[in-house]
């Protein structure tokens, strides 16, 4: 449920002056006082803004014009609801690893691939490493490390759960799909399975799959769990990744990296 909480008149004032481009909002060119400065900062917080130091203004997943309107109109906060997260950066020499032992470094020129949770990106600079010619959708909730991801014209980022993104993007478009998704979070224990079936209905006849995914996918035996390997044994197979492959990124979860062809796109 949306709340609403109630806006000082000098942070209602700062907003007022400040300036949007797109996606962010740039505060008055002009030095605010230290604890006017923490009021306006947590009010766009609350709004959903994350600093962005490069670019020295707030980001917004969406845009932010019509949240502030309200502040200014109304003089209350108007909620966002926040992403939940469950981040764990694939370590470059996996990524790095997992691409070049793939299909990746043999597709054509202008193929597309799809990194359906890019994070900061590590998989995104693999791909283009392995393949230059190829083009890269990454899809990143986070706002900022979407922003940092950015730069490259042969990678679109956008900004977007997987979920949202799914709702309209084409099935069967892309060439190859490489994800390190969400193991888990509040509410969904497993809902990197969910995260794979997505990414396996966007990938074309005769595309790869590659998804880093906990182990428990070896053994655990709810339906969901036998579905996934059903598929995954239909068309690929797994491998156990390295005990400590995520440890740098402060997790020694167990993890197995799935490979798969999809032969048709009817399945």
């Amino acid at each position: 449920m949306r709340t609403t909480l109630p806006v000082d008149d000098t942070v209602r004032e700062i907003l007022a002056e400040s300036r949007i481009e797109g996606l962010y909002l740039h505060l008055p060119p002009r030095q605010l006082d230290r604890k006017v400065y923490t009021a306006v900062n947590a009010v766009l917080e609350r709004m959903g803004g994350t600093w962005n130091r490069k670019a020295k203004a707030h980001l917004f997943t969406s845009d932010p014009a019509a949240a502030i309107n309200a502040v200014l109109d109304g003089g209350t906060i108007a909620a966002v609801p926040k992403v939940i997260e469950a981040f764990f950066a694939t370590p470059a020499d996996l990524a790095e690893k997992i691409v070049t032992e793939s299909d990746i470094v043999d597709l054509e020129a202008g193929a597309e691939v799809l990194e359906p949770s890019a994070g900061d990106g590590a998989l995104v600079r693999a791909i283009l490493a392995a393949n230059p010619g190829v083009r890269v959708t990454a899809i990143e909730p986070n706002a900022e490390r979407a922003a940092a991801i950015g730069g490259d014209p042969r990678v679109a980022v956008v900004c977007s759960t997987l979920e949202e993104f799914a709702e309209t993007a084409p099935r069967g478009h892309f060439a190859a799909c490489v994800m390190n998704p969400p193991f888990s979070i509040p509410g969904q224990p497993t809902v990197w399975i969910n995260h794979v079936l997505t990414a396996w209905n966007m990938i074309a006849a005769e595309g790869q799959l590659l998804a880093i995914v906990p182990s428990g996918f070896t053994f655990r035996q709810d339906r969901q769990h036998e579905n996934v390997r059903q598929l995954i044994a239909a068309y690929g197979g797994h491998e156990e990744l390295p005990e400590d492959a995520f440890a740098e990124s402060g997790t020694r979860v167990r993890t197995v990296l799935l490979h798969a062809h999809r032969t048709d796109i009817t399945t």
